[in-house]
């Protein structure tokens, strides 16, 4: 017996023609409520996870938001355990491969503008402070754009042993550290700078350049290269 035919029939029915509606239109003819319910139901197989989705909607106020949110804030939701919350968090890092692996490759990022765009969008309306590494070829061209970690920049959270094994991996030329401030200002504060410049002469040692430190969130962006907090190249 599947864990579908487990579920009560009234429920059972509920769910397939949820899926029929799917496969025949899409997420066309859903209300955001059933779009949560229709995931929930591969999370949660043997019960009714209705009440569930208008919990996330009224929590959070928008679907994207429930999306955006931290493991902590879905999971302050009643019914919300750790594999609940993976699944909703899986959603937004997916759709973030998936642009990652079409534009690898195929995108070229020479000024200031745009890698500062290229990267804004990386942290649009993230509710947690997160690290990227952008590897970069001779060229300018985009090897990968890798979230490296969660939390402030510092050794603790991203030591710098792991910033120059990604860099290698990736036989980068060179590379743009970037992180998001969810504080409202892109200031960097002296840990910023302490930490990437300790950075740019771990990479230089490789022989990677460390190009620039973007500071990023709320579609903005602060190179500090262009702020003149890193060493010339």
């Amino acid at each position: 017996m599947t864990e579908e035919q487990k579920l009560p029939s009234i429920h059972q029915g509920h769910r397939q023609r949820m899926l029929e509606t799917y496969l025949s239109g899409g997420l066309d003819g859903f209300s955001d409520v059933q779009v949560l319910e229709f995931l929930l139901g591969y999370g949660i197989p043997r019960q009714d996870v209705n009440e569930l989705a208008h919990a996330l909607l009224r929590e959070f106020g928008s679907l994207h938001r429930v999306f955006e949110a931290t493991d902590a804030q879905l999971m302050h939701v009643t019914g919300v355990g750790r594999r609940t919350a993976a699944l909703l968090r899986l959603i937004p890092d997916l759709w973030a491969r998936t642009e990652q692996s079409r534009l690898n490759g195929t995108l070229y990022l020479r000024s200031t503008a745009e890698l500062g765009r290229y990267l804004a969008a990386r942290a649009e309306g993230l509710l947690e402070e997160r690290v990227w590494l952008l590897s970069l070829d001779a060229k300018c061209k985009v090897i990968e754009c890798r979230e490296l970690g969660r939390g402030s920049v510092n050794s603790v959270n991203l030591p710098l042993r792991r910033l120059l094994e990604t860099a290698l991996l990736s036989n980068a030329t060179s590379v743009i550290l970037a992180h998001n401030h969810t504080s409202g200002t892109l200031l960097p504060s002296l840990e910023d700078i302490e930490y990437t410049r300790a950075a740019a002469r771990t990479l230089s040692a490789v022989d990677v350049i460390l190009a620039d430190h973007f500071i990023v969130g709320n579609h903005s962006y602060v190179s500090m290269r262009a702020s003149h907090m890193l060493p010339e190249l």
